[in-house]
């Protein structure tokens, strides 16, 4: 049976004839492409629809998101546009933009990686039968041989359970290494920060350029270029990792960062626009199974306004 769904290029072309609309009338010959395009499949009539509601919001949606549309659409090469024309221009940028797949930025994971996850933790067994649980869009690198059991975190977090033998067991992060001595360990790279939390036994942990230093279970500690970040953090090794069991803790961080955390388990993207609402502070404990419902918290939280767009993108400000 034929779906009525707007299909996601459908859905694109009809908000190309949007944009086309808001920027003026259009031409005679254009508004006779139009109707045959809504007439050649009923699909086109719901994407139109759709489409219009999306313009009108985002058209309403005031001064603090058109003033951050410069920003995200910036293009040295386009030529100056009148103050008149500009508005929609902006808006057709922004939209353009927002519908974009941005794979290229990541793409060199993708050589560099032996190991990533999606928009959902994962758990691999490695060849020395230890485990690694990856969060949401976290990527490795491994270098297991003869004499070495060697891991990289290239991206996001990750919790190892570690099997014990002759080899060691190194994780490299942010320049750093954290070396496993006793069980169970997690190593998280956000922002160039490298966070561990050890969860049983013990490991050492150098930063580069400063001293080593040995964390136990229930010690915490942070590292950026070679420094540490701060004194030694007790933790409650029950909360360590709390991807693992499907949850994600955002304790007091700014509603722009904690939508972030809440992004990487969904297979379509979100942007937060800047703005007063996006610094207000957040916190809860939310489940990964219902990331739409915890980014609507979150911005409930924060008084921001959320916008679903083609594809499954949100956008919020």
């Amino acid at each position: 049976m034929t779906t009525s769904i707007p299909s996601p290029r459908q859905a694109r072309q009809a908000l190309r004839w949007v944009i086309r609309c808001n920027a003026g009338r259009l031409p005679e010959r254009q508004q006779r492409a139009l109707q045959r395009w809504l007439q050649a499949d009923p699909r086109h009539a719901d994407a139109w629809r759709q489409q219009q509601a999306f313009w009108q919001g985002l058209d309403a949606a005031g001064p603090d998101v058109l003033a951050a549309l410069p920003e995200l659409t910036a293009e040295p090469a386009l030529r100056p546009l009148q103050p008149r024309r500009r508005l929609p221009w902006l808006l057709a940028s922004a939209a353009v933009l927002l519908l974009s797949v941005t794979v290229a930025p990541h793409a060199w994971l993708l050589v560099r990686s032996d190991v990533r996850s999606g928009n959902a933790p994962r758990t691999v067994q490695l060849q020395d039968g230890s485990t690694a649980i990856l969060d949401a869009g976290s990527a490795l690198a491994l270098d297991f041989s003869a004499g070495q059991r060697r891991l990289q975190v290239l991206r996001g977090s990750a919790w190892f359970q570690v099997a014990h033998e002759a080899r060691s067991f190194r994780v490299e992060a942010g320049g750093g290494e954290i070396r496993d001595i006793g069980t169970a360990f997690s190593v998280a790279l956000q922002d160039a920060v490298v966070t561990t939390e050890v969860s049983q036994g013990e490991v050492e942990i150098r930063p580069g350029h400063a001293a080593a230093q040995r964390l136990q279970a229930g010690q915490a500690r942070a590292f950026r270029d070679g420094r540490w970040l701060q004194p030694l953090q007790l933790t409650d090794v029950e909360a360590i990792a709390p991807w693992r069991r499907g949850e994600i803790v955002i304790d007091d961080l700014p509603a722009q960062q904690a939508i972030e955390h809440l992004a990487r388990y969904r297979s379509a993207p979100v942007w937060v626009l800047r703005g007063q609402g996006a610094q207000v502070a957040v916190s809860g404990l939310f489940h990964l199974q219902q990331p739409d419902a915890a980014i609507a918290a979150v911005a409930q939280q924060a008084g921001l306004r959320s916008q679903r767009l083609p594809g499954g993108a949100l956008l919020l400000w």
